[in-house]
Protein backbone atom coordinates (compact mmCIF):
# COMPACT_ATOMS: atom_id res chain seq x y z
CA UNK A 1 0.00 0.00 0.00
CA UNK A 2 2.88 2.37 0.78
CA UNK A 3 4.32 1.77 -2.69
CA UNK A 4 0.91 2.44 -4.24
CA UNK A 5 0.58 5.77 -2.40
CA UNK A 6 4.09 6.76 -3.48
CA UNK A 7 3.19 6.00 -7.11
CA UNK A 8 -0.01 8.04 -6.75
CA UNK A 9 1.85 11.02 -5.33
CA UNK A 10 4.41 10.81 -8.12
CA UNK A 11 1.59 10.73 -10.66
CA UNK A 12 -0.05 13.66 -8.86
CA UNK A 13 3.07 15.76 -9.26
CA UNK A 14 3.25 14.87 -12.93
CA UNK A 15 -0.34 15.98 -13.50
CA UNK A 16 0.28 19.34 -11.88
CA UNK A 17 3.20 19.96 -14.24
CA UNK A 18 1.10 19.51 -17.37
CA UNK A 19 0.18 23.20 -17.34
CA UNK A 20 3.47 25.11 -17.11
CA UNK A 21 1.70 28.11 -15.64
CA UNK A 22 0.79 28.68 -12.02
CA UNK A 23 2.76 25.75 -10.62
CA UNK A 24 3.00 27.73 -7.39
CA UNK A 25 -0.22 28.53 -5.59
CA UNK A 26 0.42 32.26 -5.67
CA UNK A 27 1.79 32.61 -9.19
CA UNK A 28 -1.40 34.26 -10.41
CA UNK A 29 -2.63 36.97 -12.69
CA UNK A 30 -2.75 39.27 -9.64
CA UNK A 31 1.04 39.18 -9.41
CA UNK A 32 1.31 39.78 -13.13
CA UNK A 33 -0.89 42.86 -12.82
CA UNK A 34 1.29 44.32 -10.10
CA UNK A 35 4.68 43.53 -11.64
CA UNK A 36 4.97 47.06 -12.99
CA UNK A 37 6.27 49.75 -10.67
CA UNK A 38 3.65 52.22 -11.91
CA UNK A 39 0.77 49.92 -10.97
CA UNK A 40 2.39 49.24 -7.60
CA UNK A 41 2.64 52.96 -6.94
CA UNK A 42 -0.98 53.55 -7.99
CA UNK A 43 -2.18 50.72 -5.75
CA UNK A 44 -0.34 51.98 -2.69
CA UNK A 45 -1.41 55.58 -3.31
CA UNK A 46 -5.04 54.47 -3.48
CA UNK A 47 -4.91 52.23 -0.41
CA UNK A 48 -3.08 54.72 1.79
CA UNK A 49 -4.76 57.83 0.41
CA UNK A 50 -1.42 59.52 -0.25
CA UNK A 51 0.72 60.37 -3.26
CA UNK A 52 3.46 57.78 -2.83
CA UNK A 53 6.86 58.68 -4.22
CA UNK A 54 8.82 55.44 -3.93
CA UNK A 55 7.70 51.82 -3.70
CA UNK A 56 10.07 48.91 -3.02
CA UNK A 57 8.71 45.36 -3.26
CA UNK A 58 9.17 43.42 -0.01
CA UNK A 59 7.26 40.13 -0.23
CA UNK A 60 7.93 37.49 2.45
CA UNK A 61 7.75 33.73 3.00
CA UNK A 62 7.01 33.01 6.67
CA UNK A 63 8.19 29.71 8.13
CA UNK A 64 4.61 28.68 8.89
CA UNK A 65 3.71 28.73 5.18
CA UNK A 66 6.83 26.98 3.87
CA UNK A 67 7.89 28.47 0.54
CA UNK A 68 4.53 30.19 0.02
CA UNK A 69 5.08 33.87 -0.67
CA UNK A 70 2.42 36.45 0.03
CA UNK A 71 0.75 38.05 -2.98
CA UNK A 72 2.16 41.58 -2.80
CA UNK A 73 4.01 43.59 -0.17
CA UNK A 74 6.07 46.74 -0.41
CA UNK A 75 7.73 49.50 1.56
CA UNK A 76 6.23 52.86 0.65
CA UNK A 77 8.43 55.94 0.99
CA UNK A 78 10.42 54.07 3.65
CA UNK A 79 7.54 54.66 6.11
CA UNK A 80 4.72 52.17 5.44
CA UNK A 81 4.85 48.41 5.07
CA UNK A 82 1.88 47.52 2.86
CA UNK A 83 0.78 43.86 2.68
CA UNK A 84 -1.93 42.88 0.19
CA UNK A 85 -3.51 39.46 -0.32
CA UNK A 86 -5.93 38.49 -3.10
CA UNK A 87 -8.33 35.62 -2.44
CA UNK A 88 -11.09 33.98 -4.48
CA UNK A 89 -12.85 32.22 -1.60
CA UNK A 90 -13.99 33.90 1.59
CA UNK A 91 -11.93 33.05 4.68
CA UNK A 92 -12.33 34.98 7.95
CA UNK A 93 -8.90 33.63 8.92
CA UNK A 94 -7.15 35.78 6.32
CA UNK A 95 -6.44 38.32 9.05
CA UNK A 96 -4.21 35.82 10.88
CA UNK A 97 -2.38 34.95 7.67
CA UNK A 98 -1.67 38.63 7.10
CA UNK A 99 -0.44 38.94 10.69
CA UNK A 100 2.06 36.13 10.06
CA UNK A 101 3.25 37.85 6.91
CA UNK A 102 3.51 41.21 8.66
CA UNK A 103 5.55 39.77 11.54
CA UNK A 104 8.01 38.08 9.18
CA UNK A 105 8.19 41.15 6.95
CA UNK A 106 8.80 43.64 9.75
CA UNK A 107 11.55 41.46 11.18
CA UNK A 108 13.24 41.46 7.78
CA UNK A 109 13.38 45.27 7.70
CA UNK A 110 15.65 45.62 10.75
CA UNK A 111 18.77 44.10 12.26
CA UNK A 112 17.45 41.03 14.10
CA UNK A 113 20.21 41.01 16.72
CA UNK A 114 19.61 44.65 17.55
CA UNK A 115 15.87 43.98 17.67
CA UNK A 116 16.19 41.10 20.11
CA UNK A 117 19.02 42.29 22.34
CA UNK A 118 19.76 45.97 21.66
CA UNK A 119 19.29 48.64 24.30
CA UNK A 120 18.03 51.24 21.82
CA UNK A 121 14.50 51.20 20.46
CA UNK A 122 14.13 49.71 16.98
CA UNK A 123 11.78 51.55 14.65
CA UNK A 124 9.67 49.72 12.06
CA UNK A 125 7.80 50.93 9.02
CA UNK A 126 4.08 51.17 9.80
CA UNK A 127 2.25 47.97 8.76
CA UNK A 128 -0.95 48.26 6.71
CA UNK A 129 -2.94 45.12 5.87
CA UNK A 130 -5.28 44.76 2.87
CA UNK A 131 -7.36 42.04 1.25
CA UNK A 132 -8.70 42.00 -2.30
CA UNK A 133 -11.68 39.66 -2.34
CA UNK A 134 -13.03 38.30 -5.63
CA UNK A 135 -15.39 35.45 -6.46
CA UNK A 136 -18.96 34.62 -7.42
CA UNK A 137 -22.00 34.17 -5.20
CA UNK A 138 -25.32 32.57 -6.09
CA UNK A 139 -27.21 34.63 -3.50
CA UNK A 140 -27.10 38.41 -3.25
CA UNK A 141 -27.48 38.31 0.54
CA UNK A 142 -24.01 36.82 0.81
CA UNK A 143 -22.47 40.02 -0.55
CA UNK A 144 -21.55 42.99 1.65
CA UNK A 145 -23.46 46.25 1.21
CA UNK A 146 -20.23 48.13 0.55
CA UNK A 147 -17.05 47.20 -1.27
CA UNK A 148 -14.81 48.30 1.61
CA UNK A 149 -15.04 46.95 5.16
CA UNK A 150 -12.64 45.80 7.88
CA UNK A 151 -11.77 42.49 9.52
CA UNK A 152 -10.35 42.27 13.05
CA UNK A 153 -8.18 39.60 14.62
CA UNK A 154 -10.07 40.07 17.89
CA UNK A 155 -13.26 38.78 16.23
CA UNK A 156 -11.59 35.35 16.20
CA UNK A 157 -10.83 35.27 19.92
CA UNK A 158 -12.79 32.97 22.19
CA UNK A 159 -15.76 34.75 23.81
CA UNK A 160 -15.24 35.41 27.51
CA UNK A 161 -18.12 37.77 28.34
CA UNK A 162 -20.54 35.01 29.29
CA UNK A 163 -18.15 33.68 31.93
CA UNK A 164 -16.68 36.93 33.26
CA UNK A 165 -19.54 39.38 32.86
CA UNK A 166 -19.46 42.87 31.35
CA UNK A 167 -15.81 43.66 32.12
CA UNK A 168 -13.66 40.71 30.98
CA UNK A 169 -9.92 41.15 30.40
CA UNK A 170 -9.24 42.89 27.11
CA UNK A 171 -7.00 41.18 24.51
CA UNK A 172 -3.49 42.60 24.31
CA UNK A 173 -3.10 41.88 20.62
CA UNK A 174 -5.32 42.93 17.74
CA UNK A 175 -4.91 43.58 14.03
CA UNK A 176 -7.05 45.15 11.32
CA UNK A 177 -7.29 44.13 7.67
CA UNK A 178 -8.99 46.48 5.22
CA UNK A 179 -11.01 44.45 2.73
CA UNK A 180 -11.98 45.52 -0.79
CA UNK A 181 -14.68 43.04 -1.71
CA UNK A 182 -15.44 42.76 -5.43
CA UNK A 183 -17.48 39.58 -5.33
CA UNK A 184 -20.39 39.49 -7.76
CA UNK A 185 -23.60 37.52 -8.12
CA UNK A 186 -24.14 35.36 -11.18
CA UNK A 187 -26.73 37.83 -12.51
CA UNK A 188 -24.34 40.76 -12.02
CA UNK A 189 -21.59 38.90 -13.85
CA UNK A 190 -23.87 38.01 -16.74
CA UNK A 191 -25.03 41.65 -17.02
CA UNK A 192 -21.43 42.80 -17.14
CA UNK A 193 -20.48 40.25 -19.80
CA UNK A 194 -23.45 40.92 -22.05
CA UNK A 195 -24.00 44.65 -21.56
CA UNK A 196 -20.93 46.00 -19.76
CA UNK A 197 -23.04 47.01 -16.75
CA UNK A 198 -21.19 47.23 -13.44
CA UNK A 199 -22.75 46.79 -9.99
CA UNK A 200 -23.55 50.24 -8.57
CA UNK A 201 -21.29 49.64 -5.54
CA UNK A 202 -18.28 49.32 -7.91
CA UNK A 203 -18.73 52.82 -9.35
CA UNK A 204 -16.26 54.55 -7.01
CA UNK A 205 -13.44 52.10 -7.79
CA UNK A 206 -12.24 52.75 -11.33
CA UNK A 207 -8.81 51.21 -10.81
CA UNK A 208 -6.66 48.12 -11.35
CA UNK A 209 -8.15 46.33 -8.34
CA UNK A 210 -11.64 46.48 -9.84
CA UNK A 211 -10.35 45.49 -13.27
CA UNK A 212 -8.54 42.49 -11.81
CA UNK A 213 -11.77 41.43 -10.09
CA UNK A 214 -13.72 41.72 -13.36
CA UNK A 215 -11.16 39.55 -15.15
CA UNK A 216 -11.10 36.94 -12.37
CA UNK A 217 -14.86 36.82 -11.86
CA UNK A 218 -15.60 36.68 -15.57
CA UNK A 219 -13.15 33.85 -16.21
CA UNK A 220 -14.59 31.86 -13.32
CA UNK A 221 -18.10 32.40 -14.70
CA UNK A 222 -17.18 31.33 -18.23
CA UNK A 223 -15.36 28.23 -17.02
CA UNK A 224 -18.45 27.03 -15.18
CA UNK A 225 -20.95 27.53 -17.98
CA UNK A 226 -21.90 24.18 -19.46
CA UNK A 227 -20.89 22.36 -16.26
CA UNK A 228 -23.38 23.96 -13.88
CA UNK A 229 -26.95 24.79 -14.81
CA UNK A 230 -26.88 27.90 -12.59
CA UNK A 231 -24.46 29.57 -15.02
CA UNK A 232 -26.27 30.88 -18.09
CA UNK A 233 -24.18 31.00 -21.25
CA UNK A 234 -23.85 34.67 -22.33
CA UNK A 235 -25.43 35.65 -25.64
CA UNK A 236 -22.29 37.40 -26.91
CA UNK A 237 -19.41 35.03 -26.03
CA UNK A 238 -18.93 31.32 -25.41
CA UNK A 239 -15.33 30.79 -24.21
CA UNK A 240 -12.75 32.16 -21.79
CA UNK A 241 -10.59 33.26 -24.71
CA UNK A 242 -13.50 35.30 -26.08
CA UNK A 243 -14.01 36.83 -22.64
CA UNK A 244 -10.39 37.97 -22.49
CA UNK A 245 -10.70 39.45 -25.98
CA UNK A 246 -13.84 41.28 -24.83
CA UNK A 247 -11.95 42.72 -21.86
CA UNK A 248 -9.21 43.84 -24.22
CA UNK A 249 -11.80 45.51 -26.47
CA UNK A 250 -13.18 47.31 -23.41
CA UNK A 251 -9.75 48.76 -22.67
CA UNK A 252 -8.98 46.66 -19.60
CA UNK A 253 -5.34 45.61 -19.07
CA UNK A 254 -4.54 46.26 -22.71
CA UNK A 255 -0.81 45.80 -22.10
CA UNK A 256 -1.29 42.43 -20.42
CA UNK A 257 -4.14 40.88 -22.40
CA UNK A 258 -2.38 41.70 -25.67
CA UNK A 259 0.34 39.27 -24.58
CA UNK A 260 -0.40 35.64 -25.56
CA UNK A 261 1.70 34.21 -22.73
CA UNK A 262 -0.15 36.28 -20.15
CA UNK A 263 -3.52 35.23 -21.61
CA UNK A 264 -2.55 31.56 -21.43
CA UNK A 265 -1.54 32.01 -17.81
CA UNK A 266 -4.76 33.85 -17.05
CA UNK A 267 -6.89 31.07 -18.52
CA UNK A 268 -5.09 28.55 -16.30
CA UNK A 269 -7.23 29.70 -13.36
CA UNK A 270 -6.75 31.57 -10.14
CA UNK A 271 -6.39 28.82 -7.53
CA UNK A 272 -5.09 25.28 -7.04
CA UNK A 273 -8.60 23.85 -7.17
CA UNK A 274 -9.26 25.50 -10.52
CA UNK A 275 -5.92 24.31 -11.92
CA UNK A 276 -6.74 20.70 -11.10
CA UNK A 277 -10.25 20.97 -12.51
CA UNK A 278 -8.88 22.64 -15.63
CA UNK A 279 -6.36 19.87 -16.11
CA UNK A 280 -8.92 17.12 -15.76
CA UNK A 281 -11.52 18.67 -18.04
CA UNK A 282 -9.40 20.36 -20.68
CA UNK A 283 -6.87 17.56 -21.08
CA UNK A 284 -9.69 15.06 -21.45
CA UNK A 285 -11.43 17.17 -24.07
CA UNK A 286 -8.25 17.86 -26.02
CA UNK A 287 -7.07 14.27 -26.02
CA UNK A 288 -10.52 13.07 -27.01
CA UNK A 289 -10.57 15.50 -29.95
CA UNK A 290 -7.08 14.57 -31.12
CA UNK A 291 -7.50 10.81 -30.95
CA UNK A 292 -11.18 10.76 -31.86
CA UNK A 293 -12.23 8.61 -28.94
CA UNK A 294 -14.09 9.05 -25.67
CA UNK A 295 -11.35 7.34 -23.66
CA UNK A 296 -9.14 10.43 -23.97
CA UNK A 297 -11.70 12.63 -22.32
CA UNK A 298 -12.36 10.20 -19.50
CA UNK A 299 -8.68 9.59 -18.81
CA UNK A 300 -8.00 13.31 -18.53
CA UNK A 301 -10.97 13.76 -16.21
CA UNK A 302 -9.82 10.83 -14.05
CA UNK A 303 -6.34 12.36 -13.73
CA UNK A 304 -7.82 15.66 -12.66
CA UNK A 305 -10.03 14.02 -10.04
CA UNK A 306 -7.16 11.91 -8.70
CA UNK A 307 -4.86 14.95 -8.42
CA UNK A 308 -7.64 16.96 -6.77
CA UNK A 309 -8.20 14.29 -4.10
CA UNK A 310 -4.50 13.77 -3.34
CA UNK A 311 -3.99 17.53 -3.04
CA UNK A 312 -6.79 17.80 -0.48
CA UNK A 313 -5.62 14.73 1.48
CA UNK A 314 -2.09 16.16 1.71
CA UNK A 315 -3.58 19.39 3.06
CA UNK A 316 -5.37 17.45 5.80
CA UNK A 317 -8.88 18.19 4.55
CA UNK A 318 -11.57 15.98 6.10
CA UNK A 319 -13.06 13.16 4.00
CA UNK A 320 -16.62 14.52 4.00
CA UNK A 321 -15.39 17.98 2.90
CA UNK A 322 -13.36 16.46 0.04
CA UNK A 323 -16.39 14.47 -1.11
CA UNK A 324 -18.59 17.57 -1.12
CA UNK A 325 -15.97 19.46 -3.13
CA UNK A 326 -15.76 16.56 -5.60
CA UNK A 327 -19.53 16.60 -6.06
CA UNK A 328 -19.61 20.34 -6.65
CA UNK A 329 -16.55 20.76 -8.85
CA UNK A 330 -16.89 17.62 -10.98
CA UNK A 331 -20.69 17.28 -10.96
CA UNK A 332 -20.66 13.84 -9.31
CA UNK A 333 -23.32 12.10 -7.26
CA UNK A 334 -22.35 11.19 -3.68
CA UNK A 335 -21.84 7.47 -4.39
CA UNK A 336 -19.45 8.14 -7.28
CA UNK A 337 -17.56 10.79 -5.30
CA UNK A 338 -17.06 8.34 -2.42
CA UNK A 339 -15.84 5.65 -4.82
CA UNK A 340 -13.25 8.05 -6.22
CA UNK A 341 -12.15 8.99 -2.70
CA UNK A 342 -11.76 5.33 -1.64
CA UNK A 343 -9.70 4.61 -4.74
CA UNK A 344 -7.45 7.67 -4.65
CA UNK A 345 -7.45 9.08 -1.12
CA UNK A 346 -6.56 6.15 1.05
Amino acid sequence: MAQNRARQKKKHRKVQNVIPVNTKAKDTFFKKVYESEERQRRLVSFLLGIDSEKVAVACVRPVLFGNKENDFSCICDGLFYVLTEAQASVSPNIIYRLLEYATAGLCATVDSEQLLYGRARVYFPIPKLYVLQVGLETKAERLPEKVQYDLYLSDSYLPVGEKYGENPPEPDLDATAHVYDFRMTLDETLCYIERGELPARFAAYDNDMRNYALVANGITYMQRTGNDSKYTLPSNITTVAEYLQMMLDRGIFVDLLSDEEVCNMTMAQFSRDDILIYQGREEGREEGREEGREEGREEGREEGIRAFILDKVEDGIAENVIIQKLRRHFTLDEKTARQYYRRCGK
